[in-house]
């Protein structure tokens, strides 16, 4: 194998220098020279060096996805995938025709489904049965924070017409007072317990799936959160670590839900150990639900639903306690907490315990996860603390416009401001809770660059004081997801002595429109210097 691989015939963005840099020399996994392609091939290009043609493709520091659920994303590959659907009826049509395909009794399995997008309007817990048949159903909504179910899957779960609510889950009912097909939040968990659960063969392909598409999208790395589908930490790290052995060469981050710390007792973690493949990170815990299902935690209550102000799945003891347990683990917390009252809770107890890098060196923060609607006070607190804002840009794309008859104006000038967060000083990383948004990186800077959907070229964007530069876009992929990591000394730049993560583009994001970024194709994807992903054009 040869020790040194020379990329030429490329174009580095951003353009950092007003030098030529068009090729990359890479050694042992590290960048060691950058410069002009002939005094490159000049300079280094001896017998033993592997040469690789560009063939004038864009190359940009390897792209990280800093949030997503790579178990969902081969899931929604696998599950009836329902978000195209415009109205209710679309919807029960592909549930009769899913139904027709499988046999009886089999679980009807879906993701995806958006009331915002079916012009208000969800199927009764009498269609559902009609559509689905003899059949279970659980449908996911595309927050994954809710779900639709027919009255087999009641029956299944055990769940009774007269049943209290969880403490952190709610059962949708209708005007009488009866299910009505809708749970909310950790209600939903009693449904996937009694599904059939994935062998390891099953878990192992899914998760190759995902990881597979992200190199094809030119994702370098992606940190991910897997254990509520895997459910083992060992079978975790056995997957990762065989599948990068077989030659999936995707460098993964890992979140570790909560429930599962116990069984990092017998091992001798802490974050941000591992090797450049493989690493764990943050604990994760979630201090509240969705907009979209009403469950995000407000300071006040809901435009459209005044009796409600959303459900705190832990309280402010509960947070701090997790918090206390995590760092005990040599770990800090990622929170996910996307109304303002749930972003206060959470900063309130990474206050009250803040990290200390662990015992490897590694500079981990607390994170706060989605940091959907910040108040200006909120942001002045989280600005003097060490702790990441890891944000989605393509919600704001998905929530508007209906977002805004949901939480009011009060809470509207706060949401989804990523500018502001930036200039405060905040540190921001960027990701896509895929399976929930595409996975592609470029939609993701294209909603930050542009605040609207790309199919509406004359909108002005949402907010549009809100609107990021490419440069700016593009550094909560490559800068932002690095530090999140605790990696910003070797990561997220094109600079020698930094690993060699590229993705290498057909197009100048920074020459081309934006709404022309849907043609944008995966030329090559490079992960610590080797080459995990190359078109076959």
């Amino acid at each position: 194998m040869k020790e040194i691989t020379i990329f030429y015939n490329g174009h580095i963005r951003p353009v950092a220098s007003p030098y030529a840099r068009e090729a990359v020399v890479v050694k042992n996994g590290k960048i060691v020279a950058i410069g002009e392609s002939e005094s490159i091939l000049l300079d280094h290009g001896r017998r033993e060096a592997q040469l690789v043609n560009l063939e004038g493709g864009y190359i940009y520091p390897g792209l990280t996805d800093s949030h997503l659920h790579l178990s969902g994303v081969g899931q929604k590959r696998r599950w009836l995938d329902v978000s195209a659907c415009r109205s209710k009826d679309e919807l029960l049509q592909m549930i009769r025709i899913r139904s027709g395909k499988i046999r009886p009794g089999q679980w009807v399995l879906g993701m995806g489904w958006d009331e915002n997008e079916m012009r208000g309007q969800i199927p009764t817990l009498d269609e559902l049965d009609e559509a689905s048949g003899n059949h279970p159903l659980f449908l996911v909504r595309i927050c994954h924070h809710a779900a639709l179910v027919n009255r087999m899957a009641y029956q299944l779960a055990g769940v009774r017409e007269d049943e209290p609510d969880l403490e952190q889950g709610a059962w949708g009912r209708d005007e009488r007072g009866q299910l009505n097909g809708i749970v909310y939040e950790d209600a939903t968990r009693i449904f996937y317990d009694v599904q059939p659960k994935p062998d390891y063969a099953e878990k192992k392909e899914t998760i190759r799936l995902a990881m597979q598409e992200a190199l094809a999208c030119g994702l370098t790395c992606v940190h991910t959160e897997d254990l509520r589908y895997i459910e083992s930490v060992a079978e975790m790290v056995r997957i990762y670590r065989e599948l990068n052995e077989e030659g999936v060469m995707l460098r993964t981050h890992h979140l570790i839900y909560y429930p599962y710390l116990e069984e990092l007792a017998d091992r001798p973690w802490a974050a941000g150990a591992g090797d450049e493949w493989f690493r764990p990170g943050a604990v994760k815990i979630f201090a509240d639900g969705s907009l979209g299902g009403r469950t995000a935690l407000l300071s006040q209550p809901y435009l459209d639903k005044p009796d409600q102000r959303g459900i705190a799945i832990h309280d402010t003891e509960e947070l701090a306690w997790l918090t206390k347990k995590a760092a005990e683990y040599g770990m800090p917390v990622a929170v996910h907490a996307i109304g303002d009252e749930a972003a206060a809770n959470a900063l309130q107890a990474m206050e009250t315990y803040p990290f200390m890098a662990a015992k490897n060196g590694i500079s981990l923060r607390h994170r706060l996860i989605h940091a959907q609607l910040m108040r200006p006070d909120l942001i002045r607190k989280m600005k003097n603390m060490p702790v990441v804002a890891d944000i989605q840009s393509r919600f704001a794309v998905s929530d508007f416009p209906w977002v805004m008859d949901r939480i009011g104006e009060t809470l509207i000038p706060y949401a989804y401001a990523w500018k502001t967060l930036l200039q405060a000083g905040v540190c921001c990383a960027g990701g896509s809770d895929a399976p929930i948004e595409p996975l592609h990186p470029v939609w993701g800077i294209h909603a930050a660059v542009t605040r609207r959907a790309p199919h509406e070229p004359f909108h002005p964007g949402y907010l549009p004081e809100q609107k990021l530069s490419v440069a700016g876009a593009l550094s909560l992929y490559t800068i932002g997801s690095a530090y999140a990591a605790g990696e910003e000394k070797e990561r997220g730049r094109l600079e020698t002595g930094c690993f060699a993560d590229m993705t290498i583009y057909d197009q100048d994001l920074f020459a081309t429109d934006p709404d022309e970024w849907g043609q944008v194709q995966t030329l090559m994807t490079v992960v610590n210097g080797k080459i995990a992903y190359r078109t076959d054009r």
